[in-house]
């Protein structure tokens, strides 16, 4: 058994992994938008993490929904 395409999950005709299929799919930028204004309004509350310039550490600081804008017509 020293095949690389060994695999004891039988998945059938289904990809093993669904999610690497999808990702490859780009959604439009309004799709992105809207589905990250929704996954905001719902957690309400969050992690920014950013990494420092100088050092290549990371920075990170709660942060919190504070208004929503609706865009002009």
């Amino acid at each position: 058994m020293s095949s690389s395409n060994f695999s004891n999950a039988n998945t059938g005709s289904k990809p093993a992994d669904p999610y690497t299929a999808k990702n490859k799919d780009e959604p439009s930028l309004s799709e992105k938008v809207e589905d990250l204004s929704s996954f905001i309004s719902t957690c309400k509350f969050g992690m920014m993490t950013t990494h420092t310039k100088d050092s290549n550490l990371l920075v990170s600081r709660c942060m919190a929904l504070a208004a929503k804008v609706r865009p002009p017509c």
